[in-house]
């Protein structure tokens, strides 16, 4: 309990600490990034809006520069009849209509005259003439402006044509004559406040947007758009100004007794101020959020550190105690009482040198008894090799003088093969023997097996030049032999050929035994190669496979390593190709003592 608290109260100073300072890092970086959101927006708006105005100004060239209105306008306008004024009205309107046509944000485009006469074309219309009383008052602010200047009127409302409300901000120019540069006219273009909302959509902003507003203002305070069209058009009041004339592009303000972060942005095409506010209480919603993140991180930490202070003397007195208990059985002589893994590093390296120390106990057991009992069986195997070999030898060649006298030829060639084919097997078994041996021990065994199959098959030999003279160790090519007569031509009654190919390449030697016989299935053929490749295939043998082939892997393995040995290929009826690679070995390159 003590390792417990003590635990317990230090790491929660410790997460208390991580916290605070996790808090107050968060709460700035989140303003930080909420003022640097908003600047990149308030900038990215103003130039959205800049080159908008710019594509209007464009419209306007191409309508200030239109042959058949600069005609119109220099001509003093006198409407008599009606046939008259209709031509004007459809010519202007075709002219207007062809510059505006498909744009949707454009409502009204009047052309006026210097005789204080307008050309109104209305998208859902047509074009109307009407006549002025008065002169608009924002022709003489635009008349001292530069030529190629133009203005922006403040937003208003406005009816169209079938009696639909609409707000619009417009663009008013005056239109000079080419090329003598003399004003002849001017212009206004009205275009829908809506089209400010379709261009300046709020993408990526995720929560920030339920607390953000966006302001565009000219430099009387009047608002030309608002993103939550509340303020559009109207004039703001109470609206700290004092923030245009600071040079900083953000901070905080006071509006309508609220608080604020905001970012502004003048633009230098129109003039006018973006200002994007971002409200106090998103400030307060994100600090609630990272507040009840790092509570409820704090007390998951909380918890999972009192529940492992808690657990942590449990665990390291369990393996302990568990020890006690297996070296106790041990102790009274059960040596299977084996440690089981905990994942603690110290405990894992002690239960390891356990569990190998009681292997080691019980391999020595082991190899002590298997010991004993090899030694029992030879000694009852030597007792049985007593018999002298040489009375099986002469037993064999009476049996052959015998068969020569009866003038039973077969049997005398039988007897003098079988003598031979055991005297080669019973002698130095050893030691390498030169190839050319081996292969007269195999001529021995065929000629056995041709007594017993007749014609059912025979045996091609094809030994390349200087290849007879390599060392092997003895038995390695006739127990391959006997596996292509006894199991590949098992079913031939006739026809079967084996095939025994040696090549020599440089210092490899590359003895092959092919049979025309049925072949091995996949699933079986698998099975052997999985035992010829086992590090100690003699644990691996199967009653049905015999020791022949698995000897001789192991033997050639030993001898030679890991790269020579038996390669198996077969098909389904087409037969089996096994091949044996050994080093090249002349008499001179055996080791002291294993020359034939």
């Amino acid at each position: 309990m003590k390792l417990f608290i003590t635990i317990t109260i230090v790491n929660v100073i410790i997460i208390s600490i991580i916290a605070i300072a996790i808090y107050i890092s968060n709460v700035n970086e989140m303003k930080k990034q909420a003022e640097s959101l908003s600047n990149i927006l308030s900038t990215q708006f103003s130039r959205t809006i800049d080159l908008y105005f710019q594509d209007i100004e464009r419209l306007s060239l191409a309508i200030f520069t239109d042959p058949y209105l600069q005609e119109s306008l220099l001509v003093e306008t006198k409407i008599g009849t009606a046939y008259e004024a209709y031509l004007i009205k459809n010519s202007v309107y075709n002219r207007l209509f062809n510059h505006v046509y498909p744009r949707k944000d454009i409502e009204r485009i009047t052309i006026y005259t210097n005789e204080n006469i307008a050309y109104e074309y209305v998208k859902q219309g047509n074009v109307d003439i009407i006549y002025l009383l008065e002169e608009q008052k924002w022709k003489k602010e635009l008349d001292s402006l530069s030529k190629n200047e133009f203005m922006l009127l403040p937003t208003t409302e406005t009816t169209l044509a079938n009696g639909e409300k609409r707000k619009v901000v417009s663009l008013v120019r005056n239109i000079y004559n080419i090329p003598q540069r003399q004003k002849i006219g001017s212009m206004k273009i009205d275009i829908n406040i809506d089209a400010f909302t379709n261009l300046l959509e709020f993408e990526d902003v995720n929560e920030l947007e339920e607390y953000m507003q966006l302001l565009i203002m000219n430099e009387d305070r009047n608002v030309i758009f608002d993103y939550d069209e509340e303020l559009t058009g109207a004039k703001i009041d109470g609206f700290d100004s004092s923030i245009f004339l600071n040079q900083s592009d953000g901070g905080e303000l006071v509006w309508k007794e609220d608080q604020y972060l905001y970012t502004y942005n003048k633009s230098p095409q129109t003039g006018w101020d973006t200002i994007i506010l971002i409200d106090d209480d998103f400030i307060i919603y994100e600090r609630n959020q990272i507040l009840l993140f790092i509570f409820s991180t704090g007390l998951i930490a909380i918890v999972l550190i009192a529940l492992v202070s808690y657990f942590l003397s449990y665990q390291i007195a369990k393996p302990l105690r568990e020890l006690t208990l297996k070296m106790e059985g041990v102790e009274q002589g059960d040596l299977t009482k084996r440690m089981n893994f905990t994942g603690n590093k110290e405990m894992d390296i002690v239960t390891r040198v356990y569990n190998n120390m009681l292997e080691s106990i019980n391999r020595l057991i082991r190899e002590v008894y298997e010991s004993k009992i090899t030694e029992k069986n030879a000694k009852i195997s030597a007792l049985q090799s007593q018999i002298n070999p040489h009375f099986l030898y002469n037993t064999l060649n009476v049996m052959k003088a015998i068969s020569r006298v009866k003038q039973v030829e077969e049997v005398a060639e039988i007897s003098e093969s079988l003598s031979d084919l055991f005297k080669y097997t019973m002698k130095d078994l050893d030691k390498p023997v030169p190839l050319k041996e081996e292969l007269d021990h195999i001529n021995n065994y065929i000629n056995i097996q041709k007594h017993r199959f007749m014609d059912r098959f025979i045996l091609v030999s094809d030994v390349q030049e200087g290849a007879e003279e390599t060392f092997l160790p003895k038995l390695s090519i006739q127990p391959i032999i006997e596996n292509a007569i006894n199991h590949g031509l098992a079913d031939k009654k006739i026809g079967g050929i084996v095939e025994l190919n040696v090549l020599r390449d440089k210092n490899t030697v590359l003895i092959q035994v092919k049979d025309n016989g049925n072949g091995i299935e996949p699933e079986k053929l698998k099975q052997i190669e999985n035992r010829l490749s086992y590090s100690n295939p003699i644990e691996t043998e199967a009653p049905h496979m015999g020791v022949g082939l698995i000897n001789i892997q192991q033997r050639i393995r030993l001898m030679y390593g890991p790269t020579f040995g038996l390669e198996i290929r077969s098909e389904v009826g087409s037969g089996t190709i096994t091949t044996l690679k050994i080093p090249y070995n002349s008499e001179n390159d055996l080791p002291e003592g294993r020359g034939h």
